[in-house]
């Protein structure tokens, strides 16, 4: 079976469904592993991408208590926090030293994070640093924001790319299957509501990122049901620069309170190769270091990955939910990189690609 799949991608002929699952659930590791690394070098050659990335997350207070997230608060927890948009423009000022090639902004959906709040906030980050690349808010809170001023999605995109916006993050994607999507988190938009937004994001000239989250209740057919609407999408919109994996961690929230009821994770090099198969019309596949661990990264970028995600400065989405605690300066990915014989290139969402 993997021998009549490694014909067909080599030959550029599209994966079905049942051949993406054959290959999820294929033993033949090694053998998916290569086929993926050989289609990376074919499509993207040897560079591998990486971003020097401050992340600001305005707040952690949320109307939504979704059970897969550690990262929310509500108003009188002690974890809770909410930045002014002056406090938020002294950390960007700050850490302007640090050779940043992007901010990535996520936060909580928060009536005092509106539309009056980004554009004080994006206008004072272009008038400090013009060339500094914005990528900002999940469709969530697009459409939140939307909703909050009672106007169309169409229209908070245009303003906030009048203010600086140049592209959007993936997050929120989780499992883009309706019966999983309500276990993770029911209280979000649809799987169609969330496609379409990158769809109106896309079609405005926003590039995006999109992600999926993995090793919790799903199946390994919804991974791929994942994967193919995500690819309908791209078929039709050409707008998503990079794919995401993303391991759920299970530290501080509901869901992973309920951790024997989990399936297993998938084999993450096996996972990170079908990701790149499957998705024939995705140009960058990301490996988030945080994530995995720096040691199994260097390993999936020889798995068909070839962006090592950033530098992390200030990230705590992950970090909250049992991550690696830790940053890594330039020079050290630009080493890691180096080390299994490929070449590093400095990014901004913007350019090549888009940081998760």
């Amino acid at each position: 079976m993997i021998a009549k799949i490694a014909d067909k991608v080599r030959a550029d002929v599209r994966l079905s469904a049942e051949e993406g699952l054959a290959l999820l659930t294929s033993h033949e590791i090694e053998a998916v592993c290569q086929l993926a690394d050989e289609v990376r070098e074919r499509k993207v050659g040897n560079q591998v991408l990486y971003a020097s990335t401050l992340y600001i997350h305005p707040t952690n207070l949320c109307e939504l208590s979704c059970p897969m997230c550690s990262f929310y608060a509500k108003p009188g927890w002690k974890t809770s926090w909410f930045l002014t948009p002056q406090q938020v423009l002294e950390k960007v000022e700050k850490a302007l030293p640090f050779q940043l090639s992007e901010i990535h902004f996520v936060g909580g959906l928060w009536r005092d994070c509106n539309l009056d709040y980004y554009r004080e906030v994006f206008q004072g980050i272009k008038a400090m640093a013009p060339t500094l690349h914005i990528k900002a808010l999940t469709p969530v809170e697009y459409d939140f924001l939307a909703k909050l001023h009672g106007i169309p999605v169409e229209e908070v995109l245009q303003r906030m790319i009048s203010w600086g916006l140049g592209s959007l993050p993936g997050g929120g994607a989780e499992i883009l299957v309706e019966e999983i999507r309500k276990q993770l988190a029911p209280q979000k938009i649809t799987t169609e509501e969330y496609l379409d937004i990158h769809r109106k994001a896309h079609r405005m000239g926003l590039p995006s990122n999109i992600t999926m989250l993995f090793g919790h209740v799903e199946e390994p057919h919804d991974l791929i049901a994942h994967l193919l609407r995500v690819r309908e999408l791209q078929d039709e919109t050409q707008g998503f620069l990079s794919f995401v994996p993303l391991r759920y961690h299970t530290e501080n929230n509901a869901l992973g309170k309920r951790a024997k009821r989990l399936k297993p994770p998938p084999d993450l090099r096996l996972l990170y190769a079908v990701c790149r198969l499957m998705l024939d019309n995705i140009p960058h596949l990301k490996v988030l270091w945080k994530y995995v661990g720096i040691e199994m990264a260097q390993t999936i970028l020889q798995c068909g990955a070839n962006d090592f995600s950033s530098t992390y400065e200030g990230e705590m989405i992950i970090e909250m939910a049992g991550s690696l605690k830790a940053e890594m300066k330039q020079t050290r990915i630009e080493e890691l990189i180096s080390q299994i014989g490929r070449i590093p290139k400095q990014v901004h969402s913007g350019r090549e690609c888009v940081s998760a």
